[in-house]
C-alpha cells in the first residue's frame, strides 16, 4: 500500500524569498487567510513561515499553531532575512524548531562564488605558468 508523502507549506509572498530544493513537494501559501484551510486541507509534515511577508501577524500564528493539538505533529520553521535574539527567542518558546537565515544564505553563496573565482584563477595562473615554463 502506497502512502503519499506528506507536503511542506511555505507561507511566502509570490516573489520567493523562500525557494526549497528537493523530492519533497512544496506547497506555496500566499495568503495569510488560506494558511490554516491549507493545513487542515494538506495536512503538512513542515511549515516554513516566512517572517518578512508575514511580520507581526507570525506571533498569532504561531500561538494558534501551539493551542491547536491537531498542528502538535507539524514541524514549524521561520524564514528571516537576518537573526534577531530576542525575536527569535519568543519564536522558539511559540514553537519554532528552526531558523533558515537570508543573509547566512547569501553569506555561503558568497563563499562559493568566492571559492569558484578563486579556482579559476589558479587554474589560470597554472596555465600562464605552464606556458611560461614550456
Amino acid at each position: 500500500m502506497l502512502t503519499k508523502p506528506k507536503p511542506l507549506l511555505v507561507v511566502t509572498d509570490a516573489a520567493t524569498n523562500v525557494i526549497i530544493s528537493g523530492k519533497q513537494s512544496v506547497i506555496y501559501v500566499t495568503n495569510i487567510n488560506r494558511i490554516f484551510p491549507a493545513i487542515h486541507e494538506l495536512q503538512p509534515c513542515s511549515i516554513i513561515l516566512d517572517y518578512d511577508y508575514i511580520g507581526n501577524e507570525i506571533e498569532k500564528i504561531l500561538r494558534r499553531i501551539i493551542a491547536n493539538p491537531f498542528y502538535k505533529k507539524i514541524r514549524i520553521c521561520c524564514y528571516k532575512s537576518r537573526s534577531h535574539t530576542k525575536v527569535d527567542d519568543l519564536f522558539r518558546t511559540l514553537g519554532v524548531q528552526h531558523f533558515i537565515y537570508g543573509e547566512d544564505e547569501q553569506s555561503k553563496m558568497h563563499a562559493n562564488i568566492k571559492m569558484l573565482n578563486n579556482m579559476l584563477q589558479g587554474a589560470s595562473l597554472n596555465k600562464l605558468v605552464e606556458t611560461i615554463y614550456a
